[in-house]
């Protein structure tokens, strides 16, 4: 069960930002900036710095989805102030 504070979910974010392919670099911006499209093509720092700058939780979950599209069952617990990735979901009975 993967957790991760909101600190630790934003430099995990950023990293991989920075590690990302240049051609991944429009989607991600575009997760971010949904109303802005770029003037230029988007450079990995200035997106990890706007990360690691602090960015919303909510955000931080939509985000993850699109620097990790492995990850699956992203989700904010509010509670614990953590972000929960690649956990089993319970199954409910009918």
């Amino acid at each position: 069960m993967p957790a991760l504070s909101k600190a630790e979910a934003a430099e995990r974010l950023a990293a991989g930002v920075e590690k990302a392919k240049p051609s991944d670099l429009p989607e991600i911006y575009a997760e971010l900036f949904p109303e802005q499209p770029p003037g230029a093509p988007p450079v990995a720092s200035e997106i990890a710095g706007h990360i690691r700058g602090g960015i919303e939780a909510e955000e931080m979950v939509d985000l993850w989805n699109v620097v990790f599209p492995e990850d699956r069952n992203v989700w904010y617990d509010e509670e614990e102030r953590a972000i929960h990735f690649n956990e089993q979901m319970a199954s409910y009975a009918d």
